[in-house]
């Protein structure tokens, strides 16, 4: 819960900073034509939570996202994403548990929250799509590896920050849940990265 926290305080930080140097600056937004095309490369760690943190550790993250925003306000994205969770040592007595690694491919709307004295916004998202989740179970001597693909859903909130025309700083927290077998995986990914815009 402190790690959620801290991430929504970075977050809210970060927003409330550029917000405040882009209005001293008074800078004003140039006429945007739509649709706007963009893609993302991002990267970030993956913390587990609920009974999937029971057993693994935060890892790494890594995606792509795909971004067509129709109007200012109004867009949908398409992401590819990657993330890896270390096992804790000793959380399953006489197994040996592997990473996890996460494959997904997830779609949805976004919605932006704009100013006209602003290049900076905030949007929400919403989506879900596949999951595939792969690991390897060894109980001595045999070694069970398997892969299964699972529907789950995803939200978050993030913001982009104008660095230059084509290029915006672009970050966001997710919370994804995968529906599994007895319950759900949970996970949440804070994600950092910088988003080319193509008109």
């Amino acid at each position: 819960m402190k790690t959620i926290k801290f991430i929504l305080a970075v977050v809210i930080a970060c927003l409330l900073l550029s917000s405040v140097s882009e209005a001293q600056m008074k800078m004003k937004r140039k006429k945007v034509a739509y649709p706007q095309f963009s893609l993302s490369p991002v990267a970030g760690i993956a913390f587990p939570i609920g009974d999937f943190g029971g057993f693994y550790k935060a890892g790494p993250s890594f995606g792509l996202d795909i971004s067509y925003r129709v109007n200012r306000e109004v867009g949908f994205y398409a992401k590819v994403g990657y993330s890896i969770f270390s096992n804790k040592e000793g959380s399953v007595p006489l197994v040996t548990l592997s990473d996890t690694k996460i494959l997904e491919a997830t779609v949805g709307p976004r919605y932006f929250f704009t100013s006209k004295n602003l290049k900076s916004a905030l949007f929400l998202e919403a989506g879900g799509g596949i999951y595939s989740i792969k690991q390897q179970l060894t109980t001595a001597p045999a070694v069970l590896e398997q892969s299964v693909t699972k529907f789950g859903v995803n939200a978050g909130i993030g913001g982009i920050l104008n660095l230059s025309r084509p290029i915006d700083l672009i970050f966001k927290v997710k919370f994804h849940n995968i529906l599994t077998e007895g319950g759900s995986t949970s996970f949440i990914v804070p994600q950092l990265g910088l988003d080319f815009r193509f008109n």
